[in-house]
């Protein structure tokens, strides 16, 4: 069960990154619409909104991007029983290490989506996200013949 719980969350954001860049562009496409639509932004905070977001998903993504270096997820997947504990334990530090970063990236940029939108929203809007993502493997998971 925990190599299940690890393996996911290295794939959670496998997609994004080596989507091809029509898919790429139809996911943030979707991704942009779904955020103003469940967010309800009016214009004036989509105008504060968007440019902060955009630099959060730009450092966001950078961070995903350092996750995907070195050894790549399949060959995690495929090789994990043949691993030796050293090469497990760094892959799961270097992973823990990363979700740190991810998490004070997240913590530096609400105040700053609280500063656009006020407290609700930015709240709400990290429950959003969480929501996208689970749609999309929702989505990923249905094209790949999965219930």
């Amino acid at each position: 069960m925990k190599k299940l719980l690890f393996l996911s969350s290295l794939f959670l954001f496998g997609f994004i990154v080596n989507a091809q860049p029509e898919d790429f562009k139809k996911v943030e496409a979707y991704k942009t619409k779904f955020i103003t639509d469940e967010l309800d932004l009016s214009p004036e905070e989509a105008q504060k909104f968007w440019p902060v977001y955009n630099e959060y998903n730009k450092k966001l993504n950078e961070l995903h991007q350092k996750r995907m270096e070195g050894m790549s997820r399949r060959e995690v997947h495929d090789k994990w029983d043949e691993l030796d504990d050293a090469t497990l334990e760094k892959i799961a530090l270097e992973e823990l290490q990363n979700q740190k970063k991810i998490a004070e990236l997240k913590l530096e940029y609400y105040d700053k989506f609280k500063a656009a939108l006020g407290s609700r929203k930015a709240a709400t809007f990290y429950r959003i996200e969480i929501e996208f993502h689970r749609r999309l493997m929702e989505s990923l998971g249905r094209r790949r013949g999965r219930p």
